[in-house]
């Protein structure tokens, strides 16, 4: 019965295709933060001797050449450098926040806004009744003055 089992393990253990090993690889670093301080994913490292990106890069396809799953190796790396090494928070426990403090937030000020809009334009109106009588005497002499010139060139 162990014979017979020895295969299945075996395969396993197969290395993938080169094809399937570059597209594993192409994902894992375009899913893992490169911890150098440049703030990018281990692909899109922008230095050329990065001490982290370049070892990481290496380690990344002697796994995917021993037959580990990409999974696997994310797991390994997150067991080996912590949660920071992934580029975009797992949505669990405290990391929900992460993923829904963006959404709420945008909501929260969209409705801020549109309060505040509201508020301008509503404060803007005058009363009907409250507008000042056209025919009451201006304060301002020139003004009347303009008036009585107007009066008699009209007679």
């Amino acid at each position: 019965m162990i014979s017979l089992s020895a295969p299945a393990f075996a395969a396993g253990t197969i290395p993938p295709t080169k094809q399937a090993g570059n597209a594993v690889y192409e994902n894992l670093t375009s899913n893992l933060a490169c911890l150098c301080g440049c703030g990018t994913t281990l692909k899109t490292c922008p230095h050329e001797t990065c001490s982290f990106a370049i070892p990481v890069r290496k380690e990344l396809r002697g796994l995917i050449d021993q037959g580990l799953s990409g999974d696997e190796i994310k797991a390994k790396l997150v067991a080996h450098h912590g949660e920071a090494i992934l580029a975009q928070p797992m949505f669990y426990g405290f990391n929900t926040l992460a993923w829904i403090t963006p959404f709420l937030a945008i909501m929260v000020v969209g409705y801020l806004v549109a309060t505040i809009i509201k508020k301008w334009s509503v404060g803007k109106t005058v009363p009907a009744a409250k507008k000042p009588a056209a025919t009451s005497p201006s304060p301002d002499r020139y003004v009347e003055k303009m008036r009585e010139e107007l009066k008699k060139f009209e007679d």
